[in-house]
């Protein structure tokens, strides 16, 4: 049973406390800082709706419509001349 762990043991407490970066800055640099960050991730979404896009456009040049049928033609052209004259 020696080498079982031994659950009563405290945590220690790493020597030097946690400090994020923004804590050393001032209010303006925090500001500035949003600001930059902001900028980057809309430029960010920019980019990945160009590249669905273009990805998209890739994937509708590998399929062709098909023509329409004579029949499809005349249906066609018939429901735009009752348009018309309607």
């Amino acid at each position: 049973m020696c080498s079982t762990p031994k659950t009563n043991l405290t945590a220690k407490m790493p020597k030097t406390p946690f400090r994020s970066f923004m804590a050393s800055m001032t209010l303006t640099q925090r500001k500035r800082f949003a600001e930059v960050a902001n900028r980057a991730e809309e430029r960010r979404e920019i980019r990945e709706h160009y590249r669905q896009r273009a990805e998209q456009k890739t994937q509708n040049r590998g399929q062709f419509q098909a023509a329409p049928s004579l029949f499809q033609r005349i249906k066609l052209f018939c429901d735009q001349t009752i348009k018309l004259m309607g």
